[in-house]
């Protein structure tokens, strides 16, 4: 009998950006760890380096990677809405997803320039790609009621963009030990008072109101009634 061979083969590109992802979300794209994104995809750094001998381009790959399935799931909306109410929804639902993206939280608060400049810089990969989705939101029949569509995109970019790189205030609580190397987690901490309720209802609400503006300015931008009913409707 033949020897079993303990070849294994390489992880898929696929895998790799998602490790390369989840790397960003933990350092900030300036700073991705090409170990821990090889830990991640269960490979070696040599793999990744023999393919991508420029990090900054396997970041730019991998961030392009995700933006296109954020995009896609908001767009898989199953709704009772149409025209433009239904490309509006999808756009708030899309502006969201980034915005509380942990890639986007980290790069809020370690690189905090980075997401200024893309709000100044549309001329990107990144804004391509939002721009070539926003074009495929709309029906012929809907295309030819609106402004040119290579004009509108960008106005629709530059309405969405502050609402996607803006993301909410990571929730500060108090309440744990000031040393966590001597908690002991396998007790409630019943000293102070449980604040992550009253966090959650008010980032609940920001995300509300963030949507519904977002929404309203959206219905207006595309000639539909600002006061429509489906401009007050939860997320």
């Amino acid at each position: 009998m033949r020897p079993r061979s303990s070849y294994k083969a390489p992880p898929s590109q696929t895998l790799i950006y998602s490790a390369v992802v989840q790397s960003m979300a933990e350092h900030g794209p300036r700073k991705m760890n090409m170990a821990l994104a090889a830990r991640i995809a269960e490979t070696d750094r040599q793999l990744l380096y023999r393919n991508w001998p420029d990090r900054q381009v396997l970041v730019r790959e991998a961030a392009e990677s995700e933006l296109q399935r954020v995009l896609f799931v908001a767009s898989d909306l199953l709704s009772e809405q149409e025209g433009v109410c239904q490309v509006a929804e999808m756009i708030v639902r899309a502006a969201r997803m980034v915005r509380e993206h942990p890639v986007t939280r980290t790069t809020a608060r370690t690189d905090p320039d980075l997401l200024r400049n893309a709000l100044l810089d549309m001329d990107t990969r990144l804004h391509g790609r939002a721009r070539y989705w926003l074009e495929g939101l709309f029906p012929e029949p809907l295309a030819r009621t609106l402004p040119p569509m290579y004009w509108l995109r960008d106005v629709l970019l530059t309405i969405a963009a502050p609402f996607a790189l803006t993301p909410p205030e990571e929730p500060h609580t108090d309440s744990g030990p000031a040393d966590s190397s001597h908690a002991d987690y396998s007790r409630p901490d019943t000293s102070r008072p449980d604040t992550s309720r009253t966090n959650t209802s008010r980032t609940n609400t920001s995300r509300a109101a963030l949507d519904r503006r977002l929404r309203v300015t959206l219905h207006v931008c595309l000639g539909a009634a600002p006061d429509c009913p489906c401009t007050s409707a939860s997320p």
